[in-house]
């Protein structure tokens, strides 16, 4: 944020003297809003406003002093300027005892007042770029807890989520089953200034084609046979939050052009009603197919969702994370078990590392919770089915419908991953991972060009 990002917030009942304030202040400053009472302003005042309030101390039905001591409760380390008359000069300074910025007496000096507010923007904005980079180191050590995995690509999610959070905008997730989209909603919305505001979830592929609309926009008393009270749909349930619609690609077209109606107009009409309601919400969705140029999909309502996107990997795009991921889950479960953890013998990860997991991270979660049931004592005996055996049978044996691959293919996809993990484990430094696997660093730089391997993206963990 920059210091010309702050708005300066005016409060006075004169309409005379709020229009000669704002021509004055706008010769020095880009935001400026006015107001004639301060009841408009309060509902405003949050710990993240980027305001500077200037506000008249007498009005004939409101208390400008009384006002700021609430808005000082609000947030303590918002400015809030005081113009008042001479003889309440001793009321402004006492309230500067208890958290007023300063107080300029009428008739205002012009050069006082500008001189005034630009230290208060001053205060304002250090006051909010140290909470936002507080926030945002908070942030960055819970994301790592809630979404497991080190790898480059993960990093980059990582980053790629915390910078679109406090952004209010629309934004599209794509991703294969199993990847964790609605994970990366959740994070979006839990890092955003929505945050305390409700997270309403909508999976468009669940419910009827015939229930979309009331869904959405809801509907009210008398609508149909089966609607005897009013229902209020997902958009306005969310309020100021987060509404995020799950396979977005499913819903119906005439509910994509209400939806579209929605969002440009920030009204919805509820089913059965003329009453248009408006909404605050920010709108996330999810997909696991391509929206551009979908012909089953409206491009005016996907120019409008997606003003930005997330592109979530497969569990074989982060091949680094996969044995982190399932220690770290089967022993949760061990711990929910009270059961100790026995950790997988090489052959296991070895499994792990070359399956395929079509299921994503989901798959490989029930997995690692399977293999804690099952005592840790085999992978194997962990597995329901025989999807990790047919896979080896494919991979190693023979099939007409999947081709053997070669041994060639085979060592040097296990030579690849080996290379990273040994990256990831000793954090890029070179000499420690030549060292592990006893190779020199000539032999070592023609397996890095080969597979596209940078170090760099391993220092930074």
């Amino acid at each position: 944020m920059k210091k010309e990002d702050i708005t300066i917030i005016l409060i006075d009942d004169d309409k005379d003297i709020r229009i000669s304030t704002t021509d004055l202040l706008s010769t020095r400053f880009k935001k400026i809003e006015s107001y004639s009472s301060p009841k408009a302003v309060l509902p405003k005042i949050t710990t993240e406003l980027a305001a500077v309030i200037v506000t008249d101390l007498r009005m004939p039905n409101d208390d400008g002093l009384e006002f700021a001591c609430e808005a000082n409760r609000i947030d303590p380390h918002l400015p809030i300027i005081l113009m008042t008359g001479y003889g309440d000069v001793s009321t402004a300074v006492d309230a500067m005892k208890h958290g007023i910025y300063d107080f300029i007496e009428k008739p205002v000096d012009s050069d006082r007042l500008i001189n005034t507010i630009e230290r208060a923007i001053e205060k304002r904005h250090m006051t909010l770029s140290l909470s936002s980079t507080k926030e945002k180191n908070t942030h960055q050590n819970d994301i790592d807890k809630r979404i497991i995995g080190h790898s480059p690509v993960i990093k980059i999610l990582k980053k790629t989520i915390l910078d679109f959070a406090p952004m209010d905008i629309p934004i599209v997730i794509y991703g294969n089953t199993g990847t964790g989209k609605e994970l990366a909603a959740h994070c979006l919305h839990d890092y955003s200034p929505r945050r305390e505001q409700p997270f309403i979830l909508l999976n468009c592929a669940a419910i009827p084609e015939e229930l979309a609309e009331t869904e959405l926009f809801g509907y009210t008393r008398g609508a149909s046979s089966n609607a005897s009270a009013l229902h209020k749909g997902k958009l306005e349930q969310a309020k100021k939050g987060t509404v995020f619609l799950d396979e977005i690609d499913s819903l119906p077209i005439k509910a994509q052009a209400k939806l579209l109606l929605a969002i440009a107009d920030k009204v919805v009409t509820p089913v059965g009603s003329n009453v248009q309601i408006p909404i605050h919400c920010r709108i996330v969705s999810a997909t696991k197919t391509e929206l551009r140029n979908n012909k089953n999909f409206r491009q005016d309502l996907f120019f409008s969702l997606q003003v930005t996107e997330l592109r979530l990997p497969d569990v074989k795009q982060r091949e680094e994370d996969i044995i982190e991921l399932f220690n770290y889950f089967a022993l949760r479960q061990c711990s929910h078990l009270a059961t100790e953890y026995q950790p997988l013998s090489d052959e296991g990860k070895k499994k792990l590392l070359t399956y395929e997991w079509p299921g994503n991270v989901r798959e490989l979660v029930n997995v690692a919770i399977r293999y804690a049931l099952k005592n840790c004592t085999d992978l194997d005996h962990a597995i329901h089915s025989d999807e990790l055996d047919d896979f080896y049978s494919r991979s190693y044996g023979h099939s007409s419908s999947h081709p053997e691959k070669s041994l060639k293919q085979q060592v040097e996809a296990y030579e690849e991953l080996l290379i990273k993990l040994k990256l990831r484990e000793h954090k890029g430094k070179v000499g420690k991972v030549l060292s592990d696997l006893q190779i020199e660093r000539r032999t070592f730089n023609q397996k890095l060009n080969r597979y596209g391997i940078n170090t760099g993206d391993y220092k930074t963990e």
